[in-house]
């Protein structure tokens, strides 16, 4: 989910393509209003075709932002307000609210993560995700399930190998550290993974 479709003229959205090598990168950017306690705010989508793209949750004010939130990931969760003195919990009710509209109307499509292997080693199930963000830094996530379907999520935050943080998990980062490694060296061997300028990157399927 969480980036806007194709929606009709009124809703505002723009192709835009530029012109960059023969894969002629692609960048959509779409946008719609809806109301919440009295004030119309907007959801605007920038989704680049070649990385991650982040959506925007906008109030204006006699044509001046008065708040302008950042979705970064484009996962149905504000990372950070960027302008005006809302707080970060109440801009995320407005948006989810703003998110729930659209879904409604149409005007959201589910996002398919493209840089993403999945593999199974030892009766666990392992997949991961590259993140390449237009707004932010190319990171990993590692999301592990094992045979009582139980989930385990880490990141690497700088995609160089080494995780950083346990999102979801009941051991030590040590010991989720050594079967980030074997599946980093399963991606490498099957060519699903690559790692240039010493980040490990999987590739667009």
């Amino acid at each position: 989910m969480k980036i806007i479709k194709s929606l009709p003229w009124a809703a505002g959205l723009i192709a835009i393509l530029i012109n960059c090598g023969p894969t002629r990168p692609k960048i959509e950017i779409g946008g719609y209003d809806f109301k919440y306690e009295g004030k119309t705010y907007r959801i605007e989508s920038i989704a680049p075709n070649f990385m991650e793209g982040y959506n925007t949750l906008i109030l204006k004010e006699d044509d001046r932002i008065v708040l302008k939130a950042t979705d970064k990931e484009q996962d149905g969760i504000l990372d950070v307000v960027d302008i005006g003195e809302l707080s970060l919990e109440k801009a995320k009710e407005i948006y989810q609210e703003g998110l729930d509209a659209g879904e409604r109307r149409g005007y959201l499509r589910k996002k398919s993560i493209a840089r993403e292997y999945q593999t199974t080693i030892d009766r666990k199930d392992y997949i991961l995700a590259t993140y390449i963000l237009a707004l932010g830094e190319i990171y990993n996530k590692l999301v592990i399930r094992d045979h009582f379907y139980r989930e385990f999520i880490l990141l690497d935050r700088e995609a160089d190998g080494i995780l950083d943080e346990i999102e979801k998990g009941e051991e030590k980062l040590g010991y989720y550290q050594q079967l980030y490694r074997r599946v980093l060296n399963n991606g490498l061997r099957e060519g699903r993974i690559v790692k240039p300028d010493g980040k490990y990157l999987v590739v667009l399927n």
